[in-house]
C-alpha cells in the first residue's frame, strides 16, 4: 500500500511540473481538468519536498541584497495553496538556472519587516532582485511568468 501512496505522489508530482513548469504543450492554461486532478489527488502538500530555500529576516541582507547573481523572492504564508504552485514553479527554475539565479521563499509571518519595506501586501508577491535592487515583481500566480522574467534576466 506504502508503495502505491509513493508512486501516486511520484505521478501527481510530475503532472504538476509538466502542467505547471515545463508548458512543453501538453497542458494549458485552461486545462481544469488536470489542475482540479493535480490539486485534490494530494491528501496534503505539506509532504512536499521543496528544493527552494526558505529565509529568514536575518538573512535577508547576506543573501538578497549582497548576492552576486539575480535573486527571486517569494512571499508568502504557510497556509496560501497560490503561494504552494508559485513555489513548485520556482522549484522548476531553481533547476534549471542553477548557478545562474538564486531562488527563495520568506514567510511574510515571521518578517514583517521586509513584507512592509517591500509592500508585499499581496500574497504570494514574487520580486526578483539585482544588486540589492527591486528590477521586476509579479504579484498573485501567473503561469510561466516568472520563467519570462527568469529569462529577461539571465
Amino acid at each position: 500500500m506504502e508503495q502505491i501512496r509513493v508512486l501516486h505522489h511520484l505521478v501527481v508530482m510530475v503532472m504538476c511540473l509538466v502542467c505547471l513548469g515545463f508548458h512543453v504543450g501538453m497542458c494549458s492554461e485552461s486545462d481544469r481538468l488536470i489542475k482540479t486532478y493535480v490539486s485534490s489527488s494530494l491528501s496534503s502538500n505539506d509532504d512536499l519536498v521543496y528544493s527552494v530555500q526558505s529565509i529568514s529576516e536575518w538573512e535577508w541582507d547576506s543573501l538578497v541584497l549582497q548576492s552576486k547573481i539575480p535573486v527571486m523572492v517569494l512571499f508568502k504564508t504557510t497556509l496560501c495553496p497560490t503561494c504552494r504552485l508559485v513555489q513548485l514553479e520556482m522549484d522548476v527554475l531553481d533547476f534549471q538556472f542553477k548557478d545562474r539565479f538564486q531562488f527563495y521563499t520568506i514567510d511574510v509571518n515571521k518578517a514583517n519587516n521586509i513584507q512592509e519595506r517591500y509592500e508585499a501586501f499581496t500574497i504570494p508577491t514574487t520580486i526578483v532582485f539585482i544588486g540589492g535592487d527591486e528590477v521586476d515583481r509579479v504579484i498573485g500566480y501567473q503561469p510561466g511568468e516568472l520563467r519570462n522574467i527568469v529569462n529577461k534576466y539571465t
